[in-house]
Order: C-alpha cells, then sequence, then structure tokens
C-alpha cells in the first residue's frame, strides 16, 4: 500500500468542496487504491463514526475513511511527494497484507454511493451523499 499526503495544489483546485478533509496543521494520511483504472486517495481518521470505513481500530474508530475518498486526476501535481508520511505503528501493522481488503471496501462503498445518488429522495440516501467526498468526482465513478 502507498502512503501519502494530498498537495497544496489538490487543495487549491477543490477548496469550495467544503467535505474535503483539510488539516493545514496536521494533514491526513492518504492511502492510494485503484479502482477500475481510477487513482483514489482515502484518509485515514480517527473518531470515525460512520460504518463506511475499514477500522484498523474499532475501540478507538480509526481506520480508513472512505467516505472521504477523492480521486487523483495528476499524481505529479495533487500528491506531495516531499513529506513522508507517519503512521502510528499499531495502525501500520494493522493494515500489512490487507490490500485486497480496503480495495473491496472501496468498491463497495463506491457502489454504495451511486445506489444512494439514484435516491436522493430517501433521507439515510441524501445524508450519505451530502457528506461524501465522492460527490466531487461523480464523473470518474
Amino acid at each position: 500500500m502507498k502512503y501519502t499526503f494530498l498537495s497544496q495544489q489538490f487543495y487549491d483546485e477543490h477548496s469550495e468542496h467544503t467535505e474535503i478533509e483539510q488539516k493545514i496543521d496536521r494533514p491526513y494520511v492518504q492511502v492510494i487504491v485503484e479502482v477500475g483504472g481510477v487513482l483514489f486517495a482515502v484518509p485515514m481518521r480517527s473518531n470515525i463514526n460512520h460504518k463506511n470505513a475499514y477500522f484498523t481500530d474499532k475501540v478507538k474508530k480509526c481506520g480508513i475513511d472512505y467516505s472521504k475518498t477523492v480521486v487523483i486526476t495528476d499524481e505529479e501535481t495533487q500528491l506531495d511527494n516531499e513529506r513522508r508520511p507517519f503512521i502510528r505503528e499499531e495502525e501500520f501493522k494493522a493494515l500489512i497484507g490487507k490490500e485486497y481488503e480496503v480495495k473491496s471496501g472501496l468498491e463497495k462503498y463506491i457502489r454504495t454511493y451511486k445506489k444512494a445518488s439514484i435516491r436522493r429522495d430517501v433521507p439515510r440516501n441524501d445524508l450519505l451523499c451530502r457528506f461524501s467526498t465522492l460527490q466531487y468526482f461523480e464523473e470518474y465513478i
């Protein structure tokens, strides 16, 4: 698995997209996953309060948050290749050999999002779509 940060250029390009997670002082580590020829960056987060995640620690609610997935269209400019991310040892160990599970989880989330986006009149679907960053990248999914 590849771990990285998003570049400042990525954040500048998507500054109007309020659901994209931004922490200037402590950026989110991103896990890079390719699905169907599209490159996705999925943030590692704490205090995840929904089921759309791959949990590395369910008690502390830490893991990979599928609901905040973004599409990378240009690796050169949208990924920060200067800084090396630090991942807590327990999370790193929880992810060793889990590439298939992480990718399968993302594929499932994308299917769930697409299905929900068709029926936004259903309150739980609207909630899922409203808080998902995939709303900004529908042309790629």
